[in-house]
């Protein structure tokens, strides 16, 4: 049984103890994660007995090639992939359906429900989601790939750094080196943010040229195989002797980032609560008289979405699990100086929390 059989067959199984016929998976990613399939606008109907993917003919080979073990029911052109669905609804006399409401718009869930008149619909996320949070070996090392690449990259185009160079530039040129050293692109548009501007913690890329500051923010990731990284430093400008009065209260800023995630990471615990990292760096922030200053979650989970299962927020509910890789990223952001964030990608283990990320975070290594 390979690794995509395994997943369905868990779905399955999920399906059964939830009591209903089955599970529409609507969103892609989730599809590709549980058939191997990279193409798109394709469902995948789950039962208690069976999984059948409902394509269209633009896709019939490359569902051959990519999941050769999963039924499918291809469409022609006389009808779109929603009313294919309605019609196999109806031949199979499924009763009672959760379909995924985040891969679909409101029209959409309307849509087939009018189309899938035999069937009870009822929007249900979170069941395919829960498989993902766990990664397989496989899926560790192509987010340790995807890292490998996105440092790469930034060492590249951080030893390449001229003071006319651009945020939007910089971004450009990481994108670009992450492309040559073999990823499939950025796994977001990558966040520079010069002086002040690095007190935005998704600033948007501008034309503001490196020599307005002595330092900037850079918060980026790698795609590779279907996977992402996602990483954050505080760095000099190739004028950071021009260093000014602010310095020391951005290193006593750093400091603290720095200590409040090392203490968020020793929280990192099979059976943890979430809140409880998130607390470990958020108390440490606001004791240091920074709360204010600390206004996102401390991270996430990390795999085929830069964003996924477990959310690491002082009220989330998520537990963590072994298999899981997150994201700890505590920042602290000052108006009209600056801001710092730290971000290192983790997997959890029964023995604790493995780093995945390798490049330095202390200040010394990249200021002096």
């Amino acid at each position: 049984m390979d690794q995509f059989q395994r997943r369905r067959k868990e779905l399955m199984q999920a399906v059964k103890a939830a009591k209903v016929d089955a599970l529409l998976v609507s969103k892609a990613v989730n599809v590709s994660y549980l058939t191997g399939f990279t193409g798109d606008a394709s469902f995948l109907l789950v039962t208690p007995k069976r999984c059948i993917i409902l394509s269209d003919e633009r896709f019939r080979i490359q569902l051959k090639d990519e999941c050769p073990t999963v039924e499918a029911e291809i469409r022609g052109a006389d009808r779109n992939t929603f009313q294919l669905t309605g019609a196999i609804v109806g031949k199979l006399g499924l009763r009672d359906m959760f379909v995924e409401a985040t891969g679909l718009t409101l029209n959409e869930f309307e849509t087939l429900k009018d189309l899938c008149k035999s069937a009870n619909l009822a929007p249900k996320n979170g069941m395919v989601e829960e498989l993902r949070a766990i990664k397989d070996t496989d899926e560790v090392d192509r987010i340790r790939h995807a890292i490998r690449i996105a440092e790469q990259s930034f060492l590249a185009a951080k030893a390449l750094l001229r003071p006319a160079d651009t945020e939007k530039g910089i971004a450009d040129l990481i994108d670009q080196f992450i492309k040559r050293l073999g990823g499939t692109g950025h796994a977001f548009s990558p966040i520079v943010g010069v002086g002040e501007r690095s007190a935005l913690p998704h600033c948007p890329v501008t034309d503001k040229p490196l020599s307005d500051s002595w330092f900037m923010l850079v918060d980026w990731g790698a795609e590779i195989r279907q996977y992402h990284s996602d990483l954050t430093r505080v760095i000099p400008t190739p004028d950071a002797r021009r260093r000014k009065a602010v310095e020391s209260k951005l290193q006593k800023t750093y400091t603290i980032v720095a200590e409040a995630q090392a203490r968020a990471v020793e929280k990192l615990r099979p059976g943890i609560h979430v809140r409880e990292a998130d607390n470990a760096a958020r108390g440490h922030i606001r004791d240091s008289g920074f709360g204010d200053y600390f206004n996102h979650g401390l991270g996430h989970g990390l795999g085929l979405e830069v964003h996924e299962a477990p959310s690491i927020r002082w009220n989330s509910e998520d537990v963590l699990k072994a298999g899981m890789v997150v994201t700890v990223e505590p920042g602290i952001y000052l108006p009209d100086i600056g801001g710092v964030r730290v971000e290192d990608d983790f997997l959890i283990t029964e023995d604790g929390p493995v780093r995945l990320t390798t490049l330095p975070r202390e200040w010394d290594a990249y200021f002096n």
